[in-house]
C-alpha cells in the first residue's frame, strides 16, 4: 500500500516537473509568476528524488508506465490560466502527501512520517503563493487587452487602483476563515477506537470529543500525548469525554504505550 502510494507520487512530481518547464514560456512576460516557478520547480526535483531514494531502500521500483500519477494536465490560457493550473497541481500533490502522512501514521512507517509532512508544507506553500498571485495577474492581463481599472471607488477614481489588494484579501481571508472554523471547536475529535483499545472498552465512539485530561483542558495532539506522558506505563489516566450535546463523562483508562526513547 504504502509502496503504491509513493510510486504514485514519483509519477506525480515527474508530470509536475514537466509542466512547470512548459510554463515557464507561458508566464515568461509576468515576472512574478515566472520567479514563483523557477522557485518551486527545484523543490519538485528533489521531492521525487528523495521518494525514489526511499523506495530504492526498501527494495521498491521507480514509477513506471502502469502508474498514472492521477492528474490531467490541460493546456494553460495565459498567465493567470498557468497560474490556476499549477494551484491545482500543487493542491493535488499536497493531498497527494496527507493522504501519505495518514497512512504512514496509521500504519507506523517511521520514514515517511518525516518525508510526507515535510513536503506536504512545501506544496501548500506553494500553492498558497502562487493563488495570491492570480489577482495581480487578471489586473494585468486586462490592462493587456486596453480593459484598465473602471471601479468608482475613491482610491480607483483616483488612479490608485484598490482592486487586486482587495481581491487578493479577499482570497487570503476566505482560506484564513475555513481554517478557523475547526479550530474553534472544543476539545479534540476522536475517531472510532481500534477494537480491544482503552477506549473502545470503555464504550467511546467515533465522533465524540476529548474535551480533558487529568482535568487539564486539552485541543491538540501535543496536548494530550504530554498529559499522557506524565503517567508511567500502566497508570490510570483520566479522561473527560463528551458526546454531542449529552453531559461531559469521565472515564479511567490505562496508559498502555510510547515510542521508544532514541
Amino acid at each position: 500500500m504504502l509502496r503504491r502510494a509513493v510510486t504514485e507520487l514519483i509519477a506525480f512530481e515527474s508530470d509536475l516537473e514537466a509542466r512547470l518547464e512548459r510554463e515557464r514560456d507561458v508566464v515568461r512576460a509576468y515576472p512574478e509568476a515566472l520567479a514563483a516557478i523557477e522557485r518551486f520547480r527545484p523543490t519538485v526535483h528533489a521531492q521525487r528524488d528523495r521518494l525514489v531514494s526511499y523506495l530504492e531502500g526498501i527494495g521498491g521500483a521507480e514509477a513506471g508506465a502502469a502508474i498514472e500519477s492521477g492528474l490531467t494536465f490541460t493546456p494553460a490560457a495565459g498567465v493567470s490560466g498557468a497560474l490556476r493550473g499549477i494551484c491545482v497541481a500543487f493542491n493535488h500533490g499536497a493531498i497527494g502527501y496527507a493522504m501519505l502522512y495518514e497512512t504512514a501514521l496509521r500504519l507506523y512507517e517511521p520514514a515517511l512520517r518525516e518525508i510526507a509532512p515535510e513536503h506536504l508544507e512545501a506544496y501548500v506553500d506553494a500553492a498558497s503563493t502562487l493563488y495570491r498571485l492570480v489577482p495581480a495577474a487578471v489586473a494585468w492581463e486586462l490592462a493587456q487587452d486596453g480593459f484598465h481599472c473602471s471601479c468608482i471607488c475613491p482610491m480607483c477614481g483616483l488612479g490608485a487602483c484598490g482592486c487586486v489588494a482587495h481581491g487578493t484579501q479577499t482570497l487570503v481571508e476566505a482560506w484564513r476563515e475555513a481554517m478557523a472554523a475547526e479550530s474553534a471547536l472544543p476539545g479534540f475529535g476522536l475517531q472510532p477506537p481500534k477494537p480491544e483499545s482503552e477506549l473502545a472498552r470503555a464504550g467511546v465512539r467515533g465522533g465524540e470529543r476529548l474535551l480533558a485530561v487529568d482535568g487539564q483542558e486539552v485541543r491538540s495532539v501535543a496536548d494530550i500525548q504530554a498529559a499522557i506522558r506524565k503517567h508511567a506505563l500502566g497508570e490510570k489516566v483520566r479522561l473527560l469525554v463528551q458526546r454531542g450535546s449529552k453531559p461531559a463523562r469521565e472515564i479511567g483508562v490505562r496508559h498502555v504505550s510510547d515510542y521508544l526513547e532514541t
